[in-house]
């Protein structure tokens, strides 16, 4: 029984640890994790546990307190470590019989490198977090599109108003164009940042080029769909993809193109394209943070596909995890946040 980590420096052997999964999920690739860590988002580890037949991976962020913009000249650096999954989902994945004795072998592993805590996205298809040993909670829901029904049954069971949009689509003679290299990231960051500054995204929603570029070398798991009017794009999107499941990631729509109902159409090619792919679920996720607008209009493609999307919390060590509180010299333990001492 043993836990080892690999490093972003060995992104091959990092990257054979993953698909030694048959069903891995994209998220815990060498390239995700590259993209995040130049957005900032700390140091990836690829931990990967052993115990006779049993093996699970899990894709961290490790991250030093004394980067974060509140302990920036008040902490020595490397003295205080916490963990995060990657911005999507995480956790551990993978052939487990005997969750307990993963939980006592993580725990005890991540005590003797003196992490303080944990904060973890739990994969929507993982038993991990049922046996998670910290705090579990899930405040807003996820939308998953079944793929495994036929196409003409599940275009009956989308909300009538997905199947008016799309035929309204076609009334305006919208094209689709599938780019598995990113040839147009371009027009792709052009839409994107025009729908994220319309809807008066958080900073975290924005990112550089060089992100994109690092996705873009995950060939076979990543692929942009662009809706075209007169030759236009008007409407794209960025879909992740592992072995089992898609990922509606990012992308937007000019807002002069509404009327057209482009967006539809465009969820609805993609779908179609991975039942071609023999995709099992199209994950289209959820609002920005709540059941919002944005979840009640993906809810139309899925009604019956909604899920709970659940974190995890988990403290290792409670004196220094306090010790950074106090730093803070604000009362900070009460508005939600976790880590609390990361609190923005």
């Amino acid at each position: 029984m043993a836990i080892s980590v690999l490093k972003i420096s060995a992104p091959v052997r990092w990257d054979e640890a993953v698909k030694e999964l048959p069903d891995y999920d994209v998220f815990y690739l060498s390239g995700y994790m590259k993209a995040f860590q130049l957005q900032g988002s700390g140091e990836p580890l690829l931990v990967i546990y052993t115990n006779g037949d049993d093996y699970a991976i899990n894709a961290v962020f490790r991250r030093d307190v004394a980067d974060d913009r509140h302990f920036v000249g008040k902490l020595e650096k490397g003295r205080y470590y916490d963990l995060s999954s990657p911005y999507g989902y995480g956790g551990f994945i993978g052939n487990v019989s005997d969750w307990d004795a993963l939980e006592i072998e993580w725990n005890q592993y991540c005590r003797e490198q003196g992490y303080i805590c944990e904060f973890v996205r739990f994969g929507l298809f993982s038993e991990y977090w049922k046996n998670f040993s910290g705090e579990v909670v899930s405040v807003t829901h996820n939308v998953v599109r079944d793929l495994e029904m036929p196409l003409d049954e599940m275009w009956m069971d989308f909300k009538q108003k997905v199947r008016k949009n799309v035929k309204r689509a076609l009334q305006y003679n919208l094209e689709i164009l599938a780019d598995p290299d990113g040839k147009y990231l371009e027009e792709f960051l052009k839409i994107y940042d025009h729908t994220m500054d319309r809807n008066d995204a958080k900073e975290e929603y924005y990112f550089s080029n060089l992100f994109f570029d690092t996705i873009n070398t995950m060939k076979d798991n990543h692929i942009y769909f662009h809706v075209l009017h007169d030759g236009k794009i008007i409407s794209t999107e960025l879909v992740l993809y592992g072995t089992e499941n898609c990922y509606s990631y990012l992308g937007g729509t000019y807002r002069e193109y509404y009327d057209m109902r482009p967006n539809d159409f465009l969820k609805y090619e993609i779908i179609k394209w991975a039942k071609e792919k023999k995709l099992k679920r199209f994950v289209l996720g959820g609002g920005y943070g709540s059941d919002d607008g944005i979840f009640e209009y993906k809810k139309n493609l899925a009604p019956n596909g909604i899920v709970d999307f659940w974190v995890g919390k988990k403290i290792f060590d409670k004196g220094k995890y306090e010790e950074l509180c106090k730093m803070r010299g604000e009362d900070i333990t009460l508005k939600g946040f976790f880590p609390a001492y990361r609190e923005r």
